[in-house]
């Protein structure tokens, strides 16, 4: 026996000793309780005993005697064990009995009857109907408790709080919220966060709720030193929960209610609805819930009292539900404490049923002079809700046209006027501006014509269908500082149905767009079509027919707007620009094919007719003909790689011999042999030569998506990646947006390194991706146990850090700080270390943007991708280069929140475009990147906030470690 194992012995000798000699003691302790007990109750004479009860306490009880031994001298009393309240109750008692659990042969009987409680002889369900009452619904709002964090400042301490309450019937609400005192925070621990205890009275009766009715809490924050004393107080959100009146059986909710409340909103959302996760922990069980139903149960009445025994008991459920909330520490719950009104008659309590008098007249009544007096209740439409209000509309046209005199160009506001203009201007473009704010832009649209980023909410102030206003409205737009061609992109929206609005823009596109620009804003320009008041269908267009008007050259700065249209705008932009009429060919094939799949004529035929003149433009002039000659090429090819492709992977058996089919197939087609220079629709600049099988793979995932290797002109090879089946247009797009944001941090003197690769959807399931050379973290993380270090240093070893080339690590830290803050940003999810990609250069990468928006497939998804391993490959979160990742994070984040307008007029025009997360939630889509870039935060709170974004993440890299080999399983199982 080793020395380890004899101490171990020792030890547990020494504690079976100790168990020994409590268990003694403990049966020592037992005993005597159990003869004080007797001798005590034999005393008494039975009356002090509270188990028989406090009914039984002033009857004369006559206590059984007998000789329990005939040598002891005198007689004792007796005591039956079932009076023994103590001995009893101990279950090392020697009178302890261990309850009976009743087992029933009947399935569908309660588990109430399974338990060993005391229940009433009359327990019944009573209840009153909800039409039968007439008074106001009240409840009790008794405090706010739990672990609140600031995202945004952690070191926050809550200062004055008020919970305000609204009611909401048929989804719509009724009357107005009604709220308690706000106060100072009276927090004395750090669960308790604020105490009201104030009942509220909401204004709407018991019998007229809904059965769909619930109420709305807000829990807010007031700070009233900062608010001016002329001025409304200003408020923060802090909390909201959403909570159902009736239950599921249409019961009233009563007692108190623990109501769970979510602080990742900053704006009231009544109809948010989330899952109370505290009753769904790893502590909770059936034995929990069983307790608190019992519970419930007693407080109705429905089980008996015991006086002495209650404040003990309620004061253990307590704690035990205290535990239950806050089990978890990590997920800092909030909850506020609901105490809703019960309804009870005498010592009886009753539920509330919801119910509606089917009667043909509701009678209802009404006390006058002692007397009740029946009256019928009407119900009647009011034809003019929701609609505008005449007056205020005639009392604005009216002072409009005052105000639309000469006194109003030198019209200038005062400081307050300044701020308000000012707050207006830094509004997103996707903001609709309020009667007011159109009002105030209105009037001073004389001072603000000199600033260019004004222009779109002046003319979104206009009242276009005043023919006196409009007239104005464009003489003034033709006088106003020229705007950018981002801008230009919000006048092509459908928010803006003028001809002369949306000429102007198309002008601002031809004069001030590079053709860089034009060719990066394609998708949206051909999506801004659907909104053109009309499209011209001819085919006359000789590439000149976009011109500015008489008299204004194009490097002047003074425009105005168009004889042409947007369409003519881009078909002769594509005559003179090879690859702009490649990818605008491609882009209105899809856009065919999306309004042939939804039945939408009218856009088909559109886009049909701008097809058909682009061709017929092309074929015009003999320099551009081969460019249609081109277009043609490529059709047959597309159409030629779809049959190969689907062939192959319709060949049974395993992956290597669909494989094999492939490169069998590729190398017997004569087409793909000899492909005669045909440009490649992902680049047109690529002209392939032939196929090369040999080096073609097919995939391992779903949708089998095909590897290609050409051979190209002056002897290369490209490669690049055929996929069908798959939608690409939102891949397309969320590329698109990562070029424009390259661009945009380059334009700052902020290189990121990013790997922006071509997409082109060649139909609405089929397209090319470009291949780059790189590895999966997955594969690198596997090959080398979790160090990306080790891969890095064995690729480029040099001087740097970590014995790698200084350029690999200044690469990896620049393209990881900008990937992450894009893909928080636009919310991409579904992010695992198989799409996740690192190039020998030490540039990462993300691949397959299946999910946008905030949708993601897993369970909580960290605001963005940062395993351990990822930034141990920094040196660890105390590294310099982590700092630097930080700081390139903060730069990242500050350049697209001030670019954020180009950003949501590319996303507004791409509201109609079919991509699959828009269309889900079209309305939302805007918000969502707004709520991600908090365009209402000041540069110093947007850096805090994208810092706690970074911290968060790296914190609940755990659960996307779990995901990552979840996903790593199904990999490998295809």
């Amino acid at each position: 026996m080793t020395k380890n194992q004899y101490d171990f012995k020792k030890e547990m000798n020494e504690w079976f000793r100790k168990r020994k000699d409590s268990a003694e003691a403990l049966q020592a302790l037992e005993n005597s309780i159990y003869d004080f007990e007797g001798s005590y109750l034999a005393e008494k004479n039975g009356e002090s005993n509270f188990y028989i009860g406090w009914s039984q306490l002033l009857k004369t009880r006559k206590i059984q005697k007998k000789k329990e031994n005939s040598n002891k001298e005198g007689d004792d009393v007796f005591i039956k064990d079932d009076e023994r309240l103590f001995s009893k109750s101990s279950v090392t008692s020697r009178v302890y009995k261990k309850p009976e659990i009743k087992t029933s042969k009947n399935p569908d009987e309660s588990d109430d009857n399974q338990t060993p409680m005391r229940s009433n002889k009359d327990d019944v369900f009573s209840y009153v109907y909800s039409c039968e009452i007439h008074s106001n619904v009240q409840l009790r709002v008794v405090e706010f408790e739990g672990i609140f964090r600031d995202p945004e400042n952690p070191t926050k301490r809550l200062t004055q709080l008020f919970a305000e309450v609204m009611v909401y019937c048929n989804n719509r609400p009724v009357g107005y919220p009604v709220s308690t005192s706000f106060k100072n925070n009276s927090e004395v621990n750090r669960q308790k966060l604020q105490d009201w205890s104030e009942w509220l009275t909401l204004p709407i009766r018991y019998s007229d709720l809904s059965r769909d009715a619930f109420i709305h809490v807000t829990v807010w924050e007031v700070d009233i030193d900062k608010t001016p004393l002329d001025a409304t107080f200003s408020r923060n959100l802090i909390a909201q929960a959403h909570l159902p009146l009736f239950s599921k059986r249409g019961i009233l909710r009563s007692g108190v209610i623990d109501l769970q409340m979510t602080t990742e909103t900053r704006e009231p959302d009544p109809f948010l609805k989330f899952k109370q996760t505290w009753k769904y922990s790893d502590n909770w069980n059936s034995n929990v819930e069983h307790l608190f139903k019992q519970f419930k149960r007693h407080n109705r009445g429905q089980i008996e009292h015991v006086p002495w025994l209650d404040p003990f008991t309620s004061r253990k459920i307590e704690q035990i539900r205290s535990q239950q909330k806050h089990s978890n520490s990590l997920t800092r719950n909030v909850f506020i404490v609901i105490n809703m009104a019960t309804v009870r008659l005498g010592l009886n309590s009753y539920e509330i049923v919801y119910y509606e008098d089917e009667s043909k007249h509701l009678r209802i009544s009404a006390s006058l002079g002692g007397v009740a007096l029946p009256f019928t209740r009407t119900s009647a439409a009011d034809p003019e809700l929701n609609m505008e209000n005449l007056a205020e509309i005639k009392h604005n046209i009216m002072t409009r046209r005052i105000r639309d005199g000469a006194g109003d160009r030198q019209l200038k506001p005062n400081k307050q006027a300044k701020d308000r203009l000012e707050t207006i201007m830094k509004l997103p473009s996707s903001q609709q501006l309020t009667r007011e704010q159109r009002d105030l832009v209105w009037k001073f649209r004389y001072y603000l014509k000199e600033d260019r980023k004004a222009l779109n909410k002046f003319l979104r102030s206009v009242n276009w269908d005043q023919p006196q206003e409009e007239q104005a409205a464009l003489a003034l737009m033709n006088d106003w500082a020229l705007i950018e061609a981002e801008d230009a992109l919000e006048l092509l929206s459908p928010a803006f149905t003028h001809k002369s609005v949306r000429a102007y823009a198309v002008s601002r596109l031809l004069n001030a767009a590079s053709p860089e620009q034009v060719l990066l804003y394609l998708p949206q320009l051909v999506q801004a079509l659907k909104y053109e008041p009309s499209v011209p269908n001819d085919n006359s267009s000789d590439g000149n027919t976009v011109q500015p008007i008489e008299g204004h050259e194009k490097d002047n700065n003074c425009e105005s707007k168009l004889n042409g249209d947007l369409a003519t705008f881009l078909i002769d932009n594509s005559v003179v620009s090879p690859r702009m009429s490649n990818f605008l060919y491609w882009y209105l094939k899809v856009e065919i094919e999306s309004a042939k799949q939804t039945n939408d004529e009218g856009v088909e035929k559109m886009y049909s007719a701008l097809q058909d003149r682009l061709l017929a433009a092309l074929m015009k002039k003999d320099e551009t003909k081969i460019l249609a000659e081109s277009l043609n090429n490529q059709i047959q090819f597309v159409e030629d790689l779809k049959k190969i492709t689907s062939e192959s992977k319709s060949r049974g058996g395993s992956h290597a011999t669909k494989e094999s089919a492939l490169k069998t197939l590729l190398s017997r087609d004569k087409h793909m042999c000899d492909l005669r220079n045909v440009s490649l629709p992902l680049d047109p600049i690529i002209r392939l030569t032939s196929c090369n099988a040999d080096n073609s793979a097919i995939f391992k995932s779903a949708l089998l998506p095909v590897k290609l290797s050409f051979n190209i002109q002056h002897g290369d090879t490209y490669t690049c990646i055929f996929k069908q089946g798959d939608d690409l247009r939102q891949d397309q797009l969320i590329i698109q947006m990562i070029r424009l944001m390259d661009t945009l941090f380059k334009k700052d003197q902020l290189d990121l390194r990013l790997t922006p690769y071509s997409v082109l959807a060649t139909g609405i399931d089929e397209g090319f991706v470009q291949f780059v050379k790189a590895r999966p973290l997955r594969v690198i993380t596997d090959q080398y146990k979790n160090d990306i270090k080790e891969s890095m240093r064995e690729a480029r070893p040099g001087d740097g850090p970590f014995g790698i080339e200084p350029d690999v690590i200044d690469n990896y830290v620049r393209s990881l700080a900008g990937y992450s803050v894009i893909t928080y940003v636009l919310g991409i999810g579904d992010r695992h270390l198989d799409n996740v990609l690192l190039c020998e250069n030490g540039k990462l990468f993300h691949v397959d943007f299946g999910f946008i928006l905030g949708r993601d497939p897993k369970l909580g998804p960290p605001p963005m991708k940062l395993t351990a391993e990822m930034v141990n490959a920094m040196g660890g979160v105390n590294g310099s280069q982590f700092s630097d990742f930080v700081q390139y994070c903060d730069s990242a984040y500050r350049i697209l929140r001030r670019h954020s307008n180009i950003l949501l007029n590319l996303f507004s025009l791409m509201l109609d475009a079919g991509i699959p997360d828009i269309a889900s939630e079209p309305d939302k889509a805007l918000f969502k990147i707004e709520q991600r870039l908090r365009l209402e935060l000041s540069d110093e709170a947007a850096t805090k906030h994208i810092f706690s974004q970074i911290e968060t993440s790296i914190h609940n890299s755990k659960l996307g470690t779990l995901s990552d080999i979840i996903h790593g399983w199904k990999v490998n199982l295809m």
